[in-house]
């Protein structure tokens, strides 16, 4: 069955089922569980064995820092002896965090995510896995998004600098500034993280792959934001294994 960038071919014997999954171009959010749903007969209860191989070149990545770029989801694969088996060739990334703003009431605000406005995003997770997995990543990268840079302080009249967004396929937008002599910090790539502003105050700037946001300078009249905690390029260690580790940048979990 192909469709979509993916080649997957399904059998069994003996009560366990085996299906090979090959990612051929770039996805969004892939969840392992929703594509066996939607692509194959299985149940999400039987026993399988699932070999997922990521190309060269090709990008698993994610649509915001709450949304794992890859995850075996909740089909609710029988945990005990189902496995998985990624062979990783291409690159898995979470997605950047924002950098912190200055942009209302000083950066003081809470900021939909839970914390100020001034504050650094977090960086999101590349892969979460919940059932045993194997991984060979030799030729691969698993890479948490980076933290957004915090916002610095604020003068009176001259304001403050934005912080630097993060670094992620998805990257962290930078930071606005506020005053007449603050400037805006600028986005993340999916390399590195965005410089923050360098006027009045400058903010922090955003992390490299998996790595935290630097925090804002402080102002005269308020502190700088700190910066965002760099994502996990795992979520799911106790049931991970790697054969293999190649570039991985993060935390785990």
């Amino acid at each position: 069955m192909t469709g979509f960038g993916y080649n997957i071919h399904g059998f069994g014997g003996g009560g366990t089922l085996t299906f090979d999954v090959t990612i051929s171009s770039n996805v969004e959010n892939f969840n392992l569980a929703t594509f066996l749903s939607d692509n194959t007969n299985y149940s999400g209860t039987a026993l399988a064995t699932i070999n997922v191989t990521i190309n060269s070149g090709v990008s698993v990545s994610s649509s915001g820092v709450d949304q794992p770029a890859f995850e075996t989801g909740t089909i609710g694969f029988a945990t005990t002896g189902s496995i998985l088996n990624i062979i990783n060739n291409g690159t898995i990334q979470g997605a950047g965090g924002r950098g912190g703003t200055l942009a209302s009431n000083n950066g003081l605000s809470l900021n939909a995510d839970g914390v100020t406005d001034k504050t650094g995003g977090v960086g999101g997770t590349a892969l979460k896995t919940t059932m045993t997995t194997i991984i060979d990543n030799t030729n691969g990268s698993l890479l948490g998004g980076g933290g957004g840079g915090g916002a610095g302080g604020v003068t009176d009249t001259a304001g403050g600098s934005g912080g630097g967004g993060g670094a992620g396929n998805l990257a962290g937008a930078g930071g606005q500034h506020n005053g007449n002599a603050g400037v805006s910090g600028a986005n993340g790539t999916a390399t590195s993280g965005g410089a923050g502003g360098d006027g009045a105050n400058p903010g922090g700037a955003g992390g490299g792959p998996g790595a935290n946001g630097a925090g804002g300078n402080n102002g005269g009249a308020t502190s700088g934001g700190g910066g965002g905690v760099g994502g996990k390029y795992l979520e799911g260690n106790a049931n991970t294994t790697f054969t293999a580790n190649g570039t991985r940048s993060g935390g785990v979990s």
